[in-house]
């Protein structure tokens, strides 16, 4: 298993988060919505990046990946977990889930994500680390782990 390290991201990290998401969506987006328009990507990663709610995934010292969680009164809300390709398929997605649930679960919380319904391979993640479809919409499946 690598070592994984996760630090605070910063307004700074605005353009690796958008390239990070690019390599991780682009493709999904691609086959649920029919293109990828650069500027429109571009401008809701720049409305909805908040450092304060960011972590940059670190391989051996190396940006791997991101992971965005919000906190709620009743859940913690997993609002991306995006690793770039060639970081796929070694456990690192995995190894920060556990850390997600682990916190969410020393805090009496489920963690809640929703997930595009053609990214088959995030959906395998989530079913394999316990969490279980709670709501589905035409594009998304919405999905919950035990507290």
């Amino acid at each position: 298993m690598p070592l994984l390290q996760l630090r605070d991201a910063t307004k700074d990290d605005l353009q690796v988060t958008y390239a990070i998401t690019e390599d991780a969506m682009r493709g999904y987006v691609e086959e649920a919505w029919g293109k990828w328009d650069p500027a429109e990507q571009r401008e809701k990663h720049r409305v909805n990046f908040t450092p304060e709610t960011h972590r940059i995934i670190l391989v051996e010292g190396d940006v791997a990946g991101f992971v965005a969680i919000e906190e709620f009164p009743t859940h913690v809300w997993l609002v991306k977990l995006y690793l770039l390709a060639r970081c796929r398929g070694q456990g690192i997605g995995s190894q920060v889930l556990q850390g997600v649930l682990k916190d969410a679960k020393a805090r009496g919380k489920p963690v809640t994500l929703r997930v595009l319904r053609v990214n088959k391979r995030a959906q395998a993640l989530y079913a394999g680390h316990g969490f279980h479809v709670t709501e589905e919409t035409p594009d998304r499946l919405l999905m919950a782990s035990g507290a």
